[in-house]
């Protein structure tokens, strides 16, 4: 059973429009995957620091760029999370932002699930908290 198999059945996350536009190269959706992953993990670490400082502006700019890269992959939930959160900075709306770098987290980590072992476990070594 392919990796993308486990994406396809995925109620959250839409591979087979995705597949369907990178023309049904797996290959190469594993890479667009993979590069999302690497953004991701870099943005939450920013997102983190940018909500624990009250900096809405860059909560703002963080959570429009998440909202691109998972509406690009048709990531649907991390998507909505990601809308939600740069919405959260343009109302200054902190607790806002906080409860959805809790479900962005949770949304992150169900993608997660759904990769093989070792991307997981590079994931998780990199970010313990995504365990």
């Amino acid at each position: 059973m392919s990796d993308m198999h486990n994406l396809k059945n995925s109620e959250s996350i839409d591979m087979e429009s995705v597949l369907e536009r990178v023309g049904g190269d797996e290959s190469f959706l594993q890479e667009l995957l993979d590069i999302y992953i690497e953004d991701f993990m870099e943005k939450y670490a920013l997102l983190e620091q940018a909500i624990a400082g009250g900096d809405f502006n860059n909560i703002k700019e963080i959570g429009h760029s998440l909202k691109g890269a998972s509406g690009n992959l048709s990531l649907t939930y991390l998507h909505e999370t990601a809308y939600r959160i740069e919405l959260s900075g343009k109302e200054n709306n902190i607790d806002q932002a906080k409860l959805m770098l809790v479900r962005l987290k949770e949304e992150f980590i169900k993608l997660k699930d759904l990769l093989p072992l070792e991307k997981r476990q590079i994931i998780e070594q990199k970010m313990p908290s995504m365990k």
